[in-house]
């Protein structure tokens, strides 16, 4: 049985990254450092007849980290896959950040996924494993309102790049894999009040239907579809995938204009 280890596991993509895994047959150790709704999440996995390892973890410290990984591979002998999907984000712009939020962000979003990989690598080396990093869109879309946040994630992606390379000898592939806007908890702060969402603190309805309207599928993509595209990429159909970045964003990426500005110019076309 092959083991997965995700990070971030207690909510939202980590957690649906956790069932995809089980539902594939993988053992999998889940981290957060949220110990009761890891726990709850834990007890969910093992309801599926999941073989689980629930481990709360703070990974803004290395100790703690590297003591996870050292339990998860004595636990089941073996680690397959890591998932880095764990990542802090304050929306707080370049005049706004503060020492401390720079630093735990940059301990949570680069240092764990760096050191996780380090530590999780050499149980890969006998079977090949893969490593996902997830990374996000905002590496590359500027919004001017999360610096800390855009910053990691565009160095989490140099870090997928030169991981890559240094372990494809050892037949471990490593991927980032980039949301766009998904409803999760995470960003909550973008849903203001959407049906499936609770109301966030800082942008309106309004917002989440502006942001509905930039991306070209004209809604927010699920915690499923992130998951099944880790599970997918970390399997043998994806053998010769390493060293690049998937997108799973509904076309925002590569896009700026909004159904209304297409509506002007291609009348009725985009509704």
């Amino acid at each position: 049985m092959k083991v997965a280890l995700i990070t971030g596991a207690a909510r939202g993509i980590g957690a649906a990254t956790a069932t995809e895994f089980a539902n594939a047959g993988y053992a999998v150790a889940i981290l957060d450092r949220d110990g009761e709704e890891l726990r709850q999440t834990g007890s969910k996995l093992e309801q599926m007849g999941a073989k689980v390892l629930t481990l709360e973890t703070d990974l803004s410290s290395l100790e703690q980290i590297e003591k996870a990984v050292s339990q998860t591979a004595e636990h089941f002998g073996r680690i397959d896959v890591l998932i880095n999907n764990a990542a802090t984000r304050e929306l707080e712009t370049i005049r706004e950040i503060t020492p401390e939020n720079w630093q735990r962000a940059i301990d949570v979003n680069l240092t764990a996924p760096a050191f996780l990989s380090k530590w999780c690598s050499p149980h890969m080396k006998t079977n090949g494993g893969v490593i996902i990093n997830i990374t996000s869109v905002e590496a590359h879309i500027p919004k001017g309102v999360c610096a800390v946040y855009a910053a990691t994630k565009a160095g989490l992606l140099g870090l997928t790049w030169e991981t890559a390379n240094a372990l494809a000898g050892d037949n471990i592939r490593v991927i980032a894999l980039s949301p766009g806007a998904i409803a999760t908890d995470f960003g909550a702060d973008y849903s203001g009040g959407k049906d499936d969402q609770p109301a966030g603190p800082t942008l309106s309805k309004d917002m989440r239907d502006y942001s509905e309207s930039v991306i070209p599928m004209q809604r927010w993509g699920t915690v499923e579809e992130v998951a099944s595209t880790c599970r997918w990429l970390a399997s043998d159909e994806a053998s010769y995938i390493t060293s690049t970045e998937i997108t799973v964003d509904g076309g925002l990426r590569h896009t700026w204009m909004t159904r209304e500005i297409k509506n002007r110019i291609r009348p009725g076309e985009f509704e």
